[in-house]
């Protein structure tokens, strides 16, 4: 156990004070600022990544003679793809190295210069207008990943413990008013622009309009509290806290800025990078194969097939189609998680998302010629899946890795998992053309109800439930709450028991005559039942992605705890062994200390969860009382030896001086677990 008040990792009561003033704020104005300058980036995203299924069937209606082969209509729908993941890995780590704030507006301003260039392609140098095109949607992808890890994070980092999943998904969702501006906007170019190499570049090049509109806002929100305590900014976070919610924080201190090594996030955090980056990998794979060649889906059923209408028409029913299923589908299922995040959990969302996806994804395979024979009922299937996919997985894998990561590697693993989710994006279009060319429709639903069951294993798997809970308990950065959250109910359990113990002990010595067997049987039961709870306790700290001083402090806690049953069972043992035969006054002085001292035990457990709410008193009352009781076992020992000593028979003075120690060795194992709770309450408890 470490000596109190050892300089170690976690919250200390200062930062815990600013933390405490942003997770217990209402939502205020500036929540929903925030909501709609982040949220305009992903309506840009949206926008961008996306217009490109329609673009794809004009540039080949552009060219009736086949020119464009299946690798470059594949190569372009996935350039934007491997621009953002690049992006998103690279501004996740920039997040990280120098802020949040400051690259937040060169995400939005790579979109911009990638719309506009997508939009003026023309041939250049011996390249192609179809290569130039490709090129400058890469750049355009760069800016869009950028703004996953950003604004993800800093929404998450702004937000209340009860709102954050609600305020993070709302970033998120206004997606949703992307796709449908996308497919809104296509429909009404191809309408009022019949020259299609003129619509196909007006698409493109609106996407630069939202993002130009948003990137002054965008350099003026203040750099996070939780970046500015990571790095030492005590002041400048209370500040923009004070200015967010109204709560004074005076610093007294600078801080010291945490740096985690790269080894130590892998050995900590190694499943969780893989349970959020193979999820929305998982997730990407289906969403973006059927997002992006939507309209070839839609052609492929009937809805605008070439033999019944010339190209223009074609286009635009294509357009049409897309924009149905968004109205009908996409945007209702965004807004749902929003409404259900908090309420639900992120992790019943995303299994349930995954779930229904397999099923619907299977049923469109499986009976895919009576389905296709009546339209309707395609659509509603096939809709289900966008439904549930934004309902689901779609919003949560972009949630997770704002929350479960600590604050100095957050973008950084946010970018991980949301680049993962882009190679699942690039690997789709690629396989969508290989499945669609040789196996046809029906194959390749199949294959993505496969990849939506496999995330819906992982989803069960690997990843925690984190709402409701601060972002340093989720990403284990705070000890205290941690050790509160998840080991409180252990710990609580395990002094239960031992007070059963120290009762039962009271009555054995009280009355050692009556019943004698059946009373040590019974405290021999108990010390078994400790035994029992602390394995489980091991297993859960063996289990679980934890600080080496949380698994300390708990293994402290849970050994000290079943040291004082152990304590107790041993005592009781020596009743038959020295075959006391009657009560006698000391003993019976002795084991009503243990039953109080057992009793404040207890207490203390309960004051953890008080200290982690910033109230410390109880948990401090149970210190004092504890070591005042051991005081007192110690000054009855210290005049029962004296005693004991005018004994003259030897055997008589080994066995009770034997019987007293054992009997205040209790006491000191309870005083081993306030030591613990003065350590704690030394390091978290609020200051003045």
């Amino acid at each position: 156990m470490s000596a109190p008040g050892r300089d170690r990792p976690g919250v200390p009561s200062e930062s815990r004070r600013i933390l405490s003033a942003l997770d217990t704020t209402r939502v205020q104005r500036f929540h929903f600022r925030t909501i709609v300058v982040a949220g305009m980036g992903f309506f840009t995203d949206a926008y961008d990544l996306f217009v490109i299924s329609l673009v794809i069937p004009i540039l080949v209606a552009l060219q009736p003679g086949g020119t464009i082969g299946k690798s470059e209509l594949a190569l372009l729908g996935a350039a934007a793809l491997m621009g953002a993941a690049v992006g998103q890995v690279l501004f996740g780590w920039l997040g990280d190295r120098l802020g949040r704030r400051r690259v937040y507006g060169f995400t939005l301003s790579l979109m911009a210069i990638g719309a506009v260039g997508s939009a003026l392609s023309v041939s250049l140098g011996g390249l192609s207008t179809l290569t130039v095109l490709i090129l400058w949607r890469f750049v355009l992808g760069v800016g869009v990943g950028g703004d996953y890890p950003l604004s993800a994070t800093i929404m998450s980092e702004y937000s209340n413990v009860q709102s954050r999943g609600r305020l993070v998904a709302s970033v998120f969702a206004m997606q949703g008013f992307g796709l449908l501006a996308g497919a809104g906007v296509s429909l009404g170019v191809v309408y009022f622009v019949p020259n299609l190499d003129l619509a196909w570049r007006v698409i493109l090049g609106l996407g630069a309009l939202p993002a130009v509109l948003t990137i002054y806002y965008r350099l003026r929100i203040p750099e996070t509290p939780r970046f500015d305590l990571a790095r030492g900014k005590v002041g400048a976070a209370a500040q923009t806290v004070g200015a967010i919610t109204g709560v004074t924080v005076a610093p007294s201190s600078t801080g010291s800025s945490l740096g985690v090594p790269f080894r130590q996030i892998l050995r900590s955090y190694g499943i969780l990078i893989f349970g959020t980056a193979a999820s929305w990998f998982l997730l990407d794979i289906a969403f973006y194969s059927t997002s992006i060649f939507n309209p070839l889906i839609l052609k492929q059923i009937g809805f605008a097939s070439a033999a019944s209408y010339p190209a223009l028409e074609q286009v635009r029913r294509l357009a049409l189609g897309n924009v149905l299923i968004t109205l009908v589908a996409s945007v209702p299922g965004y807004w749902a998680a929003v409404a259900l995040i908090d309420r639900v959990g992120r992790r019943p969302l995303q299994y349930i998302g995954f779930g229904v996806m397999a099923a619907a994804f299977l049923f469109l395979s499986t009976d895919w010629i009576s389905l296709e024979a009546v339209l309707p009922a395609f659509l509603a299937i096939y809709g289900l899946t966008f439904f549930f996919a934004n309902l689901g997985p779609n919003t949560t894998t972009f949630v997770y890795p704002s929350e479960v990561f600590p604050t100095a590697f957050r973008t950084t693993g946010h970018g991980i998992a949301a680049a993962s989710g882009k190679i699942g994006a690039v690997v789709a279009v690629f396989v969508f053309a290989t499945f669609y060319q040789v196996y046809g429709l029906p194959w390749f639903f199949g294959l993505l109800a496969a990849v939506s069951f496999v995330g819906f294993l992982l989803t069960l798997a690997l990843l925690p439930e984190t709402s409701q809970r601060s972002l340093e308990d989720v990403s284990g950065e705070d000890e205290l709450a941690v050790l509160v959250r998840r080991f409180s109910t252990y710990l609580r359990s395990l002094s239960l028991t031992a007070q059963r113990a120290a009762l039962a002990l009271r009555d054995l010595l009280g009355d050692p005559t009556t019943d004698r067997d059946a009373k040590i049987t019974r405290i021999r039961a108990i010390e078994h039942e400790a035994d029992e709870e602390v394995h489980r306790i091991f297993v859960e700290l063996n289990n679980r992605r934890l600080s080496s001083d949380v698994r300390a402090e708990v293994g402290h806690l849970a050994s000290a705890l079943d040291d004082i049953i152990d304590g107790i069972e041993s005592v009781s043992a020596r009743v038959r062994t020295y075959r006391l035969d009657r009560s006698r006054p000391e003993l019976v002085r002795f084991a009503d200390i243990v039953v109080e001292c057992v009793d404040r035990v207890s207490d203390g457990i309960l004051g953890l969860d008080e200290l982690y709410r910033g109230a410390p008193a109880n948990l401090n009352r149970a210190i004092v009382e504890v070591n005042r009781l051991e005081n007192e076992a110690d000054d009855l020992l210290r005049d029962l030896l004296e005693a004991l000593f005018t004994e003259r028979d030897p055997v008589e003075i080994l066995k009770w001086k034997d019987f007293y120690e054992r009997l205040e060795v209790i006491t000191d194992r309870c005083e081993d677990v306030t030591d613990v709770f003065q350590d704690l309450e030394v390091r978290y408890a609020p200051g003045p």
